[in-house]
């Protein structure tokens, strides 16, 4: 397997695994301005998307790695296992099998969990010889999950921050500075599993690992460093990262509490925090509509990576070769294509709506610029322009370029353009003061101005 850089980036870009589901959406019971505009923000994340978003979801979950720190903690645990005298001596024989038999071991777990886990597993360079790897954990959300994040004053530290059924209500007796926001979330941010293979395992020590959880509060990482602890207690001398991955990505939401609701808030007090786990540092006014964000992007990226049929067409292609429309109709980008552009070249722009029978909804013109070619677009617009004018009861065209000019109270218009002034009744110059000319006048006129001017030329010949 490849090996990178440990301070910096993984080796492989890590991909998380497929799970499709709809666009996230959230509800606030109360929360200042800027909390509810930045948690707005993060949801206007289009899914349905016209393509422009694709290289934003290429790596989606390195804002959650903290790889540095990850490495940090590592490195502290081997130096306190080599002080302690945890480490097998090669010098003597019979450790030097153990250690021998124990690196293979490591090895074939390795390769089975590379095939297990795909790319969501990046193998780092080894530290001191030791083999060092971070595992992208996703949690499986079946129906979603809704997120219950609390806000406390400054003078109420004695709760211990859980959300009761009705969260998304305020309470009278709470604060006037206390709210709570709710949201529900398709795909949750992932949960990072680091960890460094001393030679001692699996035959007498555990992994020294790291668990990087960047949205969840410090005590329920802390709770599960304490059952990946359990669970090598129970299988001393076994290969223990398939187990602790598979729990924490099953049973480590339940094990919190959270198989129902998931409450974020103020750190409970603890006695002693486990320096293996890496939680929130930010603030939640700051982590909500990041985890907003994460999951409408998921939502994007299983959209890409999903087939659909194209109920035009009935052809089965991924989602990067359709258009999903705001009503949430999808169909292939040939077809919309094809269908958009025989409407702007006929002129029928009432027919560019959605093609399900039933749904009369519009193509955004954001999607009309992607479909359309250059020229035709700018037919587009200038017909739905043309439609628009001509919809305006102030609006009239000048008679000599057709501009569109806006009437006065008068009847009395100018052009933007060639700055004539007409009467936009009977398109005549303008006759303040004088009714407009009915035809049969319009016509004498023309016939006497017709007189005149072959009576000029007759005197000039003459």
């Amino acid at each position: 397997m490849a090996a990178a850089s440990v301070g910096a980036t993984n080796s492989r870009a890590v991909q998380p695994h497929r799970n499709p589901s709809p666009e996230p959406s959230s509800q606030a019971s109360s929360s200042s301005p800027s909390f509810s505009s930045r948690a707005a923000e993060a949801e206007a994340w289009p899914v349905s998307c016209d393509g422009g978003a694709e290289e934003d979801v290429l790596h989606l979950d390195s804002l959650w790695v903290a790889a540095a720190e990850a490495e940090s903690r590592l490195e502290e645990a081997a130096m306190a296992a080599a002080a302690a005298g945890l480490r097998l001596c090669a010098e003597n024989e019979a450790e030097a099998d153990e250690i021998r038999d124990n690196l293979q071991r490591q090895d074939d777990e390795l390769m089975a969990l590379e095939a297990i886990y795909g790319d969501d597993l990046a193998e780092l360079e080894n530290k001191g010889a030791l083999r060092y790897f971070q595992i992208c954990i996703h949690y499986e959300l079946h129906g979603g999950a809704e997120v219950c994040a609390r806000f406390y004053s400054v003078n109420r530290n004695g709760e211990d921050g859980r959300c009761t059924d009705d969260c998304t209500e305020q309470h009278e007796e709470d604060e006037p500075n206390d709210f709570s926001y709710s949201c529900n979330f398709e795909h949750l941010p992932p949960l990072i599993l680091t960890c460094l293979l001393p030679q001692s395992y699996p035959s007498k020590e555990p992994p020294y690992f790291a668990i990087t959880a960047k949205w969840m509060d410090g005590p329920n990482v802390c709770q599960l460093c304490e059952m990946l602890d359990t669970i090598w207690a129970e299988l001393p001398g076994e290969e223990v990262v398939y187990r602790w991955v598979e729990w924490i990505r099953t049973s480590s939401l339940p094990h919190l509490g959270f198989d129902t609701k998931i409450t974020l808030g103020l750190d409970i007090p603890m006695h002693k925090v486990d320096n293996r786990a890496i939680s929130r540092s930010l603030p939640l006014e700051s982590v909500i509509p990041l985890m907003l964000s994460y999951s409408s992007k998921k939502c994007y990226q299983v959209f890409l990576e999903d087939l659909h049929v194209c109920m035009i067409c009935l052809n089965e292609s991924k989602g990067s070769n359709f258009i999903k429309l705001p009503c949430q109709h999808m169909f292939c980008v040939k077809c919309m294509e094809t269908l958009c552009r025989m409407h702007v070249k006929e002129g029928t722009l009432f027919q560019l709506v959605c093609p399900d029978t039933k749904c009369t909804a519009s193509i955004p013109p954001y999607l009309l610029k992607r479909l359309l070619g250059e020229e035709e677009f700018e037919r587009w617009d200038k017909l739905t322009l043309e439609k628009a004018l001509n919809s305006m009861s102030d609006v009239v065209h000048c008679p000599r370029c057709a501009i569109g000019c806006v009437e006065d109270e008068d009847n009395n218009a100018q052009c933007p353009k060639c700055c004539f002034v007409f009467c936009s009744v009977c398109k005549d110059p303008r006759h303040p003061g004088k009714l407009c000319l009915t035809l049969e006048e319009k016509l004498q006129r023309q016939q006497v101005e017709m007189h005149l001017k072959s009576r000029m030329r007759y005197d000039l010949t003459d």
